[in-house]
């Protein structure tokens, strides 16, 4: 059952940097929409299943303080350069076991939210209602002699 409480101030901080790092660039991807990606994931959080919505921002630490360990460097993943973190998180990726699933997961939040935001969808020429209304049309006009 999901529930409304709101995640910690430190896992909405490590969050935003995530998607700062993990969220396409370029070719037109520029828009300055992190803030309704940010929004997006924050509110699918709560119908995650229970195990990730505990195990989420547990995960989300280890990518924060992580940067010793994985890359020796000492310094947080917040305060990495955009370049750095990018590399850095995008190592996840290859790790294998539990950082590759966290990456995975992470990715795929974000790349949900950004996806699907309308000036995305705009930039990329993607009418879902306008394809929609298009087909049932066409549909229409394909059965309207055999209906009856």
């Amino acid at each position: 059952m999901p529930t409304d409480r709101p995640l910690a101030p430190g896992t909405v901080r490590i969050l935003r940097a995530v998607v700062d790092a993990v969220r396409p660039r370029g070719h037109g991807f520029d828009q300055p929409i992190d803030d309704d990606v940010m929004r997006d994931v924050q509110a699918f959080f709560p119908f995650l299943p229970p195990a990730l919505r505990f195990g989420l921002p547990l995960g989300l630490r280890l990518v924060e303080f992580g940067p010793p360990l994985f890359v020796r460097r000492w310094t947080r993943f917040t305060s990495m350069p955009l370049p750095d973190a990018q590399a850095y998180i995008a190592g996840f990726a290859h790790a294998g076991g539990l950082r590759s699933a966290l990456y995975l997961g992470l990715r795929t939040l974000v790349f949900l939210a950004f996806y699907q935001h309308p000036d995305v969808l705009r930039g990329m020429g993607i009418d879902w209602q306008g394809r929609a209304i298009e087909q049932t049309a066409r549909r229409a006009a394909l059965l309207g002699p055999h209906v009856g």
